[in-house]
């Protein structure tokens, strides 16, 4: 796996790392290594292997290992009285602080491995089935002073598996959202932990993490790291767009963990027909290639339909569905409500669209649902355009918090966004934030769901409670068990896998409704009700319980 980079692994202080007046970017594409140092406005390849201390970057590996395990940690608390010269980066006196929050405010004690109590050779066997290199595997250097070379942390970012990816992801979005000038340059695509450092005397600082399509990369300049970062935020997205990574799409994993969104399409325009190429009428199922679309006030459209496409032949006649990946979603909507080569007004477009269907699409078993309809907003049958990709990746996840979103084509009001002004305020050479800000000045750009936050499921958290009366003689036969209290809580799960939270007693899901949906959340009650006992941990045991109680 590393026959192209072949580089040794040094583990020691950071005093034998080479300085970095010059901004430096690396990453990897395939096996190999792209790394570029700034000259001017340009860059050029560097001439040496770049050396990096670990600095801050332990706490990702610590955090991704934890996600991997299952592991139910307890929080962390700033104790008032014992308080620790690093408390100030994580939580204020007699408050506790939980693991992705403690990961975005590079909370060091919270990842401390004493106090995690990890096991060395648990740490070591891990890494090494999941194929890290070696430095990786050692659980003493998980610390800020280790230095090695930039293709093995790379190499490291890349064997993470992809789950505790995911969640690192989505726990690092604030990062991306707290910098206006890193976001306008960047976007939220690129997720990454910063690190800061001082070489020869003088402070060094960046950031690494992963692109949207898993692409592992590293970053440092001269400064802190938030200097630098604003600093250079400009010259790394021109880097990555000359190299076709200005705005990659997800991977097939951040694609299976994002939220769906059910689409009845042409939802006040009735079908008479849908044709295939040779004119013969489609048949219900999958729509797949190109197809014409017969409407009954005599208009037709051709369709470039995808396998997600499906025509349903009902009584008032065919009825085209999809289930779409929410991004896709947003950038069809992008295509169809906007136009996409007006750069900064799509990407202000795709923020208010994302946060449309997540304020107003009600969730129906598994999956948000919406209608085509310009009462709602409207929706490309057709695949995404690149442009209305790219703005939808260069969003993603961003979503307006505080404001009530609606948006009108060329009527521009209080709390609604003109699509001609924004196109307007594009060309005059504001950024999406700013158009954003003009219709919503109290708004602030969020994750899709923040870990903090909990938007109650309270018919699903009084079914569980009853439940477990129901299953209250069965389930005390059972070693470990612990009955949950009112303490727990059940929230809408918007983006990623169903979990349990341990240290919130919180359950996050889809839906609940389907026999799937409840079946997930007794799963996800049983690993906090045996949370002390190892069966809750042992999956095939709490899943063949849970299917079990499902049907009690």
């Amino acid at each position: 796996m590393f026959a192209r980079l072949c580089f040794v692994i040094a583990l020691s202080s950071a005093g034998g790392v080479q300085a970095a007046p010059a901004a430096r970017l690396a990453w990897l594409q395939g096996d190999a290594l792209v790394a570029l140092q700034r000259s001017g406005d340009g860059a050029l390849p560097l001439a040496s292997v770049p050396r990096t201390p670990l600095g801050s970057l332990w706490k990702l590996f610590v955090h991704g290992y934890l996600e991997a395990r299952g592991v139910q940690e307890p929080a962390y608390r700033c104790e008032a009285a014992q308080r620790l010269p690093d408390d100030d980066y994580c939580c204020d006196p007699g408050v506790s602080i939980g693991r992705d929050e403690a990961l975005a405010r590079s909370c060091g004690p919270y990842f401390e491995p004493k106090r995690l109590a990890l096991s060395a050779d648990d740490w070591s066997r891990f890494w090494r089935d999941h194929g890290a290199p070696a430095w990786l595997q050692r659980l003493d250097a998980m610390q800020p002073a280790t230095e090695l070379a930039v293709p093995d942390l790379l190499h490291a970012l890349r064997q993470v598996p992809a789950p505790s990816r995911l969640a690192a992801r989505q726990a690092l979005l604030p990062l991306a959202t707290r910098d206006g000038p890193v976001l306008a340059a960047l976007g939220s695509g690129p997720r990454f932990k910063t690190w800061s450092w001082r070489i020869d005397g003088e402070r060094a600082g960046g950031a690494a993490g992963w692109l949207a399509d898993g692409t592992p990369f590293w970053f440092g300049a001269a400064g802190t790291s938030r200097t630098a970062l604003r600093a250079q935020a400009p010259w790394i997205a021109r880097q990555w767009s000359a190299h076709g990574l200005a705005a990659p799409q997800d991977d097939a994993d951040a694609l299976a963990a994002q939220p769906c969104i059910d689409v009845r399409f042409f939802q006040r325009y009735p079908i008479q027909a849908v044709l295939r190429a040779d004119g013969s009428a489609a048949p219900a199922g999958a729509l797949i290639g190109r197809h014409l679309v017969v409407f009954r006030n005599g208009t037709q459209l051709p369709v470039d339909a995808l396998p997600a496409l499906q025509l349903r032949l009902e009584r008032d006649g065919p009825a085209i569905d999809a289930r779409l990946p929410l991004e896709d979603y947003v950038a069809r909507v992008v295509d169809r409500e906007g136009r996409a080569t007006e750069v900064e007004a799509a990407r202000a477009l795709a923020i208010a669209a994302r946060s449309y269907v997540l304020q107003n699409a009600p969730q129906a078993e598994a999956c948000r649902q919406i209608a085509d309809d310009s009462r709602t907003q409207r929706v490309s049958p057709n695949p995404p355009s690149e442009a209305a990709r790219a703005a939808a990746a260069f969003t993603d996840g961003l979503v307006i918090r505080g404001a009530e979103v609606r948006y009108h084509l060329d009527q521009a009001s209080p709390g609604v966004l003109s699509w001609q002004a924004a196109v307007a305020a594009s060309r005059r050479g504001d950024g999406f934030e700013t158009i954003l800000r003009a219709t919503w000045p109290g708004m602030s750009l969020a994750g899709a769901q923040a870990a903090a936050d909990c938007e109650a499921l309270p018919q699903a958290h009084a079914w569980l409670l009853q439940r477990q009366q129901r299953w209250r003689e069965l389930l005390r036969r059972e070693a470990g068990y612990q009955p949950l209290g009112p303490a727990l809580r059940v929230c809408q799960l918007a983006m990623g896998t169903p979990h349990s939270d341990q240290r919130r007693l919180e359950i996050r899901v889809r839906e609940w409704l389907s026999r799937e949906g409840r079946v997930t959340l007794i799963h996800e009650y049983l690993h906090l009700a045996f949370r002390d006992h190892p069966r809750g941990q042992d999956e095939a045991y709490i899943e063949q319980l849970a299917q079990r109680l499902a049907d009690s």
